[in-house]
């Protein structure tokens, strides 16, 4: 499709899959005599229609599409790719990432010259064309109709109109929850929160001249967001001084920090961001209220705009390059895909309604009302922009809008970025690995029982500093760990405090008097528990907690094989320099540990306690090298009966 607008370039988020598998199948098989290829991919949907487009237009080809969740891919599909293996068709929305590293350039191929280059050019490593771009989404705001008609609003065309409905539904009660919030985005994270920012500037900045002079001079090198970008978050900061946006619903520590699709569908939230699936979706789930789709608005008297972006991207794996047969068979698939057949077979399975083919033609029938005009006419935007400085962008402006940063310091810090790099940030923003399942922080768990996410912590403390034993405090864990892909700056939010590790050998009276100190301050319900609770390994303790005028009693300590700890005998065991007393015991430093005191000269140092080794690491800084370590495989935590409380049995 030829745009009659300005058309800037793609968007390459990394929000769905990564996409790649084992690659030790077989290299052929026979059928009726014909030697038959088996070329093997991984998709979290099913592709029934484009797997019988290729195996009728290429009967020697037999496409085999290992269907996964999306929530266990990235991580399984990177650790399969750095462990010598993979799928021969890789699929990515981590274009820019570790995993371009392990497929093959395209640059020479036809079918690298029929997409758009616009929306090639920003996931181009080294200036090859490493992979070509799957038909996308169109995204944009999806408002409650219905509602909107019950306060006697018009559907809105400017930002001002869209504003209005916002403030006639806090004022009577309709589209709004009990945090007071009416609007949020239907996936939180670093790269959605950049890329829905990024948006709301196309109408009135990025689609005008002024706006692709910028980005061309920012793709050059020469231009960046400082002086630029300084007053462009006016119409968010204004919906969060009116309560309509909460900005803690756009942290990245939290997973569906909003629920938006549930509270769009039972009417507590007026407004969301998101894509046409969702609006789909939202209007067959058969609720009372009917949505439209709304593109960005301008209130200058601007074209509104619509965004799109691919669903992924597409390549094939390096390692065919010795293996001919199967990487010519792997190329005829791709030029399948580039045509307009191949996007329509593969549009039919996924439901993805724009195709990034440079000519291609398609129906208009399938975009919905609300968007239909910005689409015939051309006004769609695809930003050119690396997928990680969107990332690292969102993830800044979501601290501002916060009142966490000032937006001065935050545009510095992305442009720093984009001109020296950061390895601390790609490794913040890299996928590290992945759990197996959700791993919860929630009403201070880790500050009354045994928790998963603390096993998981104290295990990676123990094997980092290859103590016997090793116990954290429950206030040191502050977020949640969610199944699927773990990226680096999750590792830095469920740990985010600086404390060093230290090993110490310490009797075992000594420990059964830390363990005391630990549970003194924690209660089952009502009043927050201290954070001085430990989550612990190489060690089980069971306690009956602080009740009334009771107060709380250490019942037992075990070791892992069930043998009791022995008070007149030596352990290694792992704290931080916090407990040890760096910052003394006055005002709470050290949470009491005060049997555990090597550095405060205020307190008695500790009897029956030698220090062995500073580590000079901190808790995050453990599960960093703990995923390291890990890679081969998801990560496992559970509970395992270490921490009991009197009266409760654990299951």
């Amino acid at each position: 499709m030829r745009y009659r607008r300005f058309l800037l370039t793609a968007i390459c988020l990394n929000t769905a899959f990564i996409a790649m598998g084992c690659h030790s199948q077989p290299p052929a098989s026979e059928e009726n005599g014909n030697r038959i290829m088996e070329i093997s991919m991984m998709y979290p949907m099913n592709l029934e229609h484009f797997e019988q487009l290729v195996e009728t237009e290429y009967p020697d080809i037999d496409l085999n599409v290992e269907m996964t969740t999306t929530a266990a891919m990235n991580g399984d599909s990177e650790r399969r790719l750095r462990n010598g293996h993979g799928t021969d068709l890789v699929v990515t929305t981590l274009p820019t990432g570790e995993v371009g590293d392990y497929v093959m350039d395209l640059s020479a191929e036809t079918l690298a010259t029929v997409y758009q280059g616009s929306v090639s050019s920003p996931v181009m490593i080294e200036g090859q064309t490493r992979y070509i771009p799957l038909p996308g989404q169109y995204e944009g705001y999806i408002l409650n109709r219905t509602l909107t008609e019950e306060l006697g609003k018009q559907i809105p065309t400017t930002n001002t109109e869209l504003s209005d409905i916002l403030k006639a539904g806090k004022e009577q009660g309709k589209g709004i929850g009990e945090d007071k919030a009416m609007f949020g985005l239907t996936t939180v994270s670093s790269d959605s929160v950049g890329t829905y920012i990024i948006g709301t500037q196309v109408p009135d900045f990025l689609g005008t001249a002024e706006g692709i002079k910028w980005m061309s001079d920012f793709n050059a090198g020469t231009a960046g967001f400082s002086g630029i970008w300084d007053d462009k978050l006016g119409l968010l900061e204004g919906w969060v001084s009116e309560g309509y946006l909460t900005a803690g619903t756009l942290s990245l520590k939290t997973k569906n920090a909003m629920p938006c699709e549930t509270r769009m569908l039972d009417g507590t939230l007026m407004l969301s961001y998101g894509n046409v699936q969702m609006f789909t979706k939202l209007n067959s789930a058969g609720s009372q209220y009917e949505f439209i789709m709304l593109p960005y608005l301008s209130d200058e008297e601007n074209a509104p705009w619509v965004i799109s972006r691919p669903d992924g991207y597409i390549g094939i794996n390096r390692a065919l390059e010795n293996d001919k047969s199967r990487l010519e068979a792997c190329i005829r698939i791709l030029n399948l895909l580039s045509t307009p057949e191949g996007q329509e077979a593969w549009m039919e399975d996924t439901a993805a309604l724009y195709s990034y083919l440079v000519d291609y033609k398609f129906s208009q029938a399938v975009v919905p009302e609300g968007i239909a005009d910005c689409v015939e006419q051309g006004y769609i935007y695809d930003l050119q922009m690396p997928s990680n400085i969107i990332r690292f962008f969102g993830k800044n402006m979501s601290l501002v809008l916060d009142c966490k940063s000032d937006i001065g310091d935050a545009l510095a810090l992305v442009d720093d970025y984009c001109r020296n790099g950061s390895s601390e940030v790609d490794y913040d923003q890299s996928v590290v690995g992945s759990v197996e399942e959700d791993l919860i922080y929630e009403n201070y768990n880790t500050r009354r029982e045994e928790t998963a996410i603390g096993n998981l912590v104290a295990d990676a403390v123990k094997e980092y500093c290859g103590s016997d034993i090793a116990v954290i405090n429950g206030g040191g864990i502050r977020a949640s760990l969610y199944e699927g892909d773990v990226r680096g700056e999750d590792l830095d939010a469920v740990c985010p405090y600086p404390n060093k590790l230290i090993v110490v050998k310490a009797k075992g009276t000594v420990i059964e008097e830390m363990l005391q100190n630990g549970i003194s301050q924690t209660v089952r319900d009502g009043a927050m528990p201290a954070g001085r609770f430990l989550q612990v390994s190489g060690l089980c303790y069971s306690y009956r907690p602080l009740e009334g005028e009771k107060p709380a009693a250490l019942l037992s300590v075990s070791l892992p094989d069930g043998s009791e700890l022995e008070d007149d005998t030596w352990y290694t065991l792992a704290i931080t320099d916090y407990m040890a007393g760096s910052n003394g015991y006055l005002d709470n430093n050290g949470a009491g540990y005060t049997m555990l005191n090597l550095y405060s000269d205020t307190t008695q140092k500790a009897k029956n306690v030698e220090m062995l080794k500073e580590m000079d690491a901190t808790y995050a800084e453990a599960l960093r090298k703990y995923f390291k370590n890990h890679s081969s495989e998801p990560i496992r935590a559970g509970l395992e009966g270490r921490i009991i409380i009197s009266g409760e049995e654990h299951e």
